[in-house]
C-alpha cells in the first residue's frame, strides 16, 4: 500500500503541475471546494430525495470517491507548507497510509457523505469518513488505486486534446469519455503498463472528426 499511494500521490503532483506549475502556491485553487462539490454529486448520484424513487447508482459513486481523492491528495499536499516538498509528500503517504489500514465496516452512506462534505467546507480532511465510505460501497484500495491510475490517465488524455482550451470532445459516439475509461480499466490487468495501455485505448477511441 505505502509504495502505491507514493506513486499516486507523485501523478497527482505531476498532473497539477502540468496544469499549473506554482500549484502548491496558487491560493485561488480551493481542493476543499472542489471535494465539497464533488462530494455533492456523489450523493446525487447516491440518492437523497425522499419524494420519488431513487435507486442508489453505485458505479457512479464510486467514481466519484475516485475524483474527490484526487483532490483530497492535492489539500493534503499543501497541509504543511513549512515542509519541504519530499518532506511533505513523505507526511501525506503515511498519514494516508493510516487512515486507509484503519477497521472500516459499511455504514449509513448519507451521514457520511455529508461529513466529508462538511469537512471540506472547514477546509479539513475527512480521513475517517473517505475511508467508511469506501467501505460502504465495497469499494477497496485495490479498486481506488486501480481506477485513480485510470482517471490519471484520462485528465493527461483531456489536457493533451483541447480540455483546457475548450476543444475537447468528452462525448464520444454518444457516450462519456468515462465509459470509455470504464470500458479499458476492465480490458487490462492492473500491472506496470497499465497507465500505457489505457492511454491507447482512449487514443483508438477518441473521435478525430
Amino acid at each position: 500500500m505505502k509504495a502505491q499511494l507514493r506513486q499516486m500521490f507523485i501523478m497527482q503532483d505531476k498532473l497539477n503541475a502540468a496544469i499549473n506549475n506554482d500549484w502548491l502556491n496558487d491560493a485561488s485553487q480551493d481542493w476543499h471546494c472542489a471535494v465539497l462539490v464533488e462530494g455533492a454529486e456523489m450523493i446525487d448520484h447516491y440518492g437523497w430525495k425522499w419524494w420519488k424513487h431513487q435507486v442508489p447508482d453505485i458505479e457512479q459513486v464510486q467514481l466519484e470517491l475516485v475524483d474527490i481523492w484526487h483532490f483530497l491528495m492535492s489539500a493534503q499536499l499543501r497541509q504543511h507548507p513549512e515542509l519541504s516538498q519530499e518532506q511533505s509528500l513523505d507526511k501525506a503517504v503515511d498519514v494516508w497510509q493510516q487512515a486507509l489500514t484503519q477497521p472500516a465496516t459499511k455504514g449509513d452512506f448519507l451521514p457520511l457523505a455529508k461529513a466529508l462534505v462538511g469537512q471540506a467546507a472547514l477546509s479539513k480532511i475527512a480521513y475517517v469518513e473517505f475511508n467508511q465510505l469506501m467501505a460502504s460501497v465495497d469499494f477497496s484500495f485495490a479498486d481506488l488505486y486501480k481506477w485513480y491510475i485510470g482517471k490519471n490517465v484520462l485528465n493527461y488524455f483531456r489536457q493533451d486534446n483541447g480540455y483546457k482550451d475548450g476543444s475537447y470532445i468528452k462525448v464520444w459516439n454518444g457516450r462519456e469519455d468515462n465509459e470509455y475509461l470504464a470500458d479499458a480499466l476492465k480490458a487490462n490487468a492492473c500491472d506496470e503498463q497499465l497507465a500505457d495501455n489505457i492511454y491507447q485505448s482512449l487514443t483508438s477511441a477518441y473521435p478525430t472528426s
